[in-house]
């Protein structure tokens, strides 16, 4: 699990490598409350998530909840798709996810 941080012309972004489950999500969750400033628009770059479980999703509901609509997850990868997607979360978090084309839809067999 690593945590990259940078300032781009919009604001501020995080970008996530590594899992995002049980096994890291506290300590996950410390550090990345602690580097997300209070203000401003902020991105959370989760296209290097590997794994996600309840607990990584659970951190995201927490982080939406603590900036509010002035954070967005962007570049959501197959993992974090997938997870969104069983648990029809999509919407809640309202961010524009792109999901890639020839790819096979989710819950399909």
């Amino acid at each position: 699990m690593g945590l990259h941080l940078e300032q781009t012309s919009t604001g501020t972004r995080l970008t996530i490598d590594g899992e995002m489950t049980v096994q890291c999500a506290w300590k996950l969750r410390d550090e990345m409350l602690a580097l997300l400033p209070r203000e401003g628009e902020l991105e959370v770059d989760l296209s290097g998530v590997s794994e996600i479980d309840s607990a990584g999703l659970q951190l995201m509901l927490q982080v939406k909840r603590s900036h509010g609509p002035a954070l967005r997850f962007i570049n959501h990868s197959p993992a974090v798709l997938q997870i969104l997607d069983v648990g029809h979360l999509a919407a809640h978090f309202g961010d524009p996810m792109v999901i890639p084309s020839g790819e096979r839809t989710f819950g399909q067999s």
